[in-house]
């Protein structure tokens, strides 16, 4: 079994914009995006024909 990781954000987009619009609050919106980043793994079968799938996709 391979393991897929993938990240999703769950944040407010207009928030984030508002703290990088302003210079010092940049710490401040690169917290709130770590905060809000979503770790999520996934068990397969097979990883080589997920990403072959994957790849004939695009």
């Amino acid at each position: 079994m391979d393991k897929v990781t993938r990240y999703e954000w769950h944040g407010s987009e207009i928030i984030l914009i508002l703290l990088c619009i302003l210079g010092i609050t940049i710490p401040f919106a690169v917290v709130y995006f770590m905060t809000n980043l979503l770790r999520i793994e996934t068990q397969v079968a097979d990883g080589t024909k997920l990403s072959e799938f994957l790849q004939a996709r695009k």
